[in-house]
């Protein structure tokens, strides 16, 4: 675990993401002891969670916020979300461009 004030090695932006065996939020927050030893060796080895540690550590939610409730995405909007990230990063770049674009349209330009 990173301590306050601990500087940070720079990382390539390409990889710096959260990958699908990082733990989440809620368990970096909440870490039992059991499970500090398991998630200190992944904080040690992924630069994105020792990040989030520090972000956390430093401003953490108020105390009512925990525990955090994840609702499940409708099964349209999680096929949706699955088709575009499946895409060439390319691809969702144009897409969002073109999100950008309709929201600057107003009801005069319709």
């Amino acid at each position: 675990m990173r301590l306050q004030g601990a500087s940070m090695r720079s990382s390539r932006t390409a990889g710096f993401r959260k990958l699908r065996t990082c733990p989440q939020s809620e368990t970096l927050l909440t870490q039992s002891r059991g499970a500090r030893t398991s998630i200190a060796a992944h904080l040690a080895s992924c630069e994105f969670c020792g990040a989030e540690m520090q972000l956390l550590s430093r401003f953490p939610p108020p105390p009512l916020a925990l525990p955090f409730v994840a609702f499940p995405l409708p099964a349209g909007l999680r096929r949706l979300a699955q088709d575009l990230l499946a895409q060439p990063s390319q691809n969702r770049a144009r897409f969002a461009e073109s999100i950008l674009e309709i929201e600057r349209l107003t009801l005069t330009d319709a």
